[in-house]
């Protein structure tokens, strides 16, 4: 019995010893910056795609443009506002 459970054991152990030397999977300090806020704008090189209407450090306007584009992403209000204008009138047939 205990020629099979002794290389059973040191094949355990094989298996199981290297999970105990696992490393940290995130980012060291050194590499993560702090977060600034998503309304503060962005990189003077980035100006060309940013929203009109929209001033860099205003929340509320960021606020409007973000709550703007999310109705456009809606399909419900887009479709309801297509639906919502009036007929066209329909030209009048000749006697």
């Amino acid at each position: 019995m205990t020629r099979v459970a002794w290389p059973l054991a040191v094949a355990t152990a094989v298996l199981l010893l290297p999970a105990c030397s696992e490393h940290s999977q995130g980012e060291p300090a050194a590499l993560k910056k702090a977060d600034a806020k998503a309304s503060s704008g962005a990189a003077a090189a980035d100006k060309a795609y940013m929203a009109s209407g929209w001033t860099a450090g205003d929340d509320a306007s960021w606020q409007t443009q973000i709550r703007g584009r999310n109705q456009g992403q809606n399909e419900y209000a887009r479709i309801t506002s297509a639906t919502v204008a009036p007929p066209a009138a329909a030209p009048a047939k000749a006697p």
